[in-house]
């Protein structure tokens, strides 16, 4: 599903002894899902559960007669929404449960690559009636969510695609009435750390090694997350974090 940025090449070599520039490197994304660690700014309205992280996907796509590209970005948590809608067989029209906006064809001299201003995702989904064994009605599911993700950048380098982002994300629940403020720091691939425990699993840093590991139920596959990026088994969510700033050079 991931369409890869165009970048073209440098087509023509001047006899000079002036120093050739580089080319700039291209706003390429990783194809595996982020993981999103969110931390809560503020939060107005009613108290509402926040979000500590969840799964996040990217796309990007080539701009039309030159123009810039445009990125998307999706929640797990409007993905859920928008399904719940195709399974209960509701139209929800026009509505997007991604935001969507313009984004850089290359990285600027910091190696940063900056979305524009993203227009919100947001789905409004009625609950939907079901009727229990006696034949009585009752209301599941739906939802009124609003998603602004803003300032998104990420750091790429030749050797390296942007694997890891940094953002800010509103969520205004429109249901309850509640909105929630997050800063965002997201890798990529999402990669599960936790082992099997008495009662809970467990988080296991080792487990965020792209390398295997050995476990008493077997061998643990690697999390296939760059090895040069520093990581931990974040003990709320079970999934492998950053350790440092997301757009810190490798």
């Amino acid at each position: 599903m991931l369409t890869l940025l165009r970048w073209t090449a440098p087509l023509l070599l001047f006899a000079t002894t002036a120093a050739c520039a580089e080319p700039a490197t291209p706003c390429i994304i990783s194809s595996e899902p982020y993981f999103a660690r969110y931390d809560v700014v503020s939060q107005t309205g009613i108290p509402c559960s926040a979000r500590l992280g969840e799964d996040v996907g990217l796309e990007v796509y080539p701009g039309a007669s030159g123009g810039a590209p445009t990125i998307a970005v999706q929640s797990q948590a409007l993905k859920n929404l928008w399904f719940e809608a195709k399974f209960n067989g509701k139209d929800l029209g026009d509505q997007r449960a991604y935001a969507l906006g313009d984004f850089a064809e290359s990285a600027g001299p910091d190696g940063i690559c900056r979305a524009g201003d993203l227009a919100p995702a947001e789905i409004d989904l009625p609950p939907t009636q079901i009727f229990d064994d006696l034949g009585n009605p009752f209301f599941v599911g739906g939802g009124h969510v609003r998603e602004t993700w803003r300032n998104l950048a990420m750091y790429v380098a030749p050797e390296v695609p942007g694997v890891r982002f940094a953002a800010e994300l509103e969520v205004e629940d429109l249901t309850q009435g509640c909105t929630v403020k997050y800063t965002v720091a997201a890798l990529s691939p999402s990669a599960y750390c936790g082992e099997f425990g008495d009662f809970t699993d467990l988080p296991k840093d080792v487990f965020c090694s792209p390398v295997p590991t050995q476990t008493f139920a077997g061998l643990h596959p690697g999390s296939g997350i760059d090895p040069r990026i520093a990581t931990r088994c974040d003990e709320a969510t079970l999934r492998c974090v950053l350790v440092g700033d997301p757009l810190d050079p490798l």
